[in-house]
């Protein structure tokens, strides 16, 4: 016999709110529980639906836009959660690096009473996460690599750095949703509009193993081409205003 419990159970064994529940429900991301009297029955379904949602949620997309990522085929949720944990771990950037505050602050030559705002900052961008046993882990060592990096070349303070790295991060964002958006538009809805077959799952994945490699090549040459230009013509500006 299938097991089954009600809303309160599905709340505790999901740790989401029951309130929260009822908003999935209103917009179609969780399908309505059987009816029996006057009381909904829920089952382990319903956990792996919520579950996905929750994964999908902290992969940083919007209620509106699970929605369209999802039917109401509660069966293949599980292969769907697989995927999404694949795709999130293709852009991940490796394995968190374990620091201390006390070496953040030396290795970035932080001064100690900008120590906290600068710190603060850096988990705003998503570059540091305290840890609930108190360590602080690096989510992007490339990244705070490469600022390490301008402060030596270009003589930037740390706070100057992060402010560089912030921009850098608004104008990547812009990049990477012209591509998602266009996975979703050109893959993944179509493949939704099919009914998921399982049998094109593999094409699905294909599909976004790809992305990457074409979104790194494309923006890279984009970003010679963008320094060429820009390196010309500043340098000519320059130039004409010593001469």
């Amino acid at each position: 016999m299938t097991e089954e419990f009600v809303v309160e159970e599905l709340s505790r064994r999901t740790s989401v709110s029951v309130r929260s529940l009822r908003s999935y429900q209103s917009r179609r991301l969780l399908p309505p529980p059987e009816v029996r009297g006057r009381t909904g029955y829920y089952g382990p379904e319903h956990v792996a639906r919520v579950r996905l949602i929750q994964d999908l949620r902290a992969a940083g997309l919007k209620l509106d836009g699970i929605a369209r990522m999802l039917d109401d085929d509660v069966q293949a949720d599980e292969q769907l959660l697989a995927f999404t944990q694949q795709a999130r771990g293709m852009f991940a950037g490796g394995p968190p690096a374990v620091t201390t505050i006390e070496a953040l602050v030396e290795r970035f030559r932080i001064q100690e009473d900008e120590a906290l705002a600068v710190l603060e900052a850096a988990v705003r961008l998503g570059l540091l996460r305290e840890t609930p046993d108190g360590e602080i882990e690096e989510l992007a060592p490339r990244l705070l690599a490469a600022g390490e990096a301008a402060m030596a070349s270009l003589g930037l303070t740390a706070t100057e750095a992060l402010d560089l790295l912030a921009r850098l991060r608004r104008h990547a964002d812009g990049v990477a949703r012209i591509y998602v958006e266009l996975f979703v538009e050109r893959i993944w809805e179509p493949f939704v509009a099919s009914g998921r077959p399982p049998e094109r799952w593999t094409d699905v994945q294909r599909s976004l193993d790809a992305l990457r490699e074409l979104a790194t090549s494309a923006l890279d040459a984009t970003f010679d081409l963008a320094m060429a230009h820009r390196v010309e013509e500043t340098l000519g500006r320059v130039l004409a205003e010593g001469s």
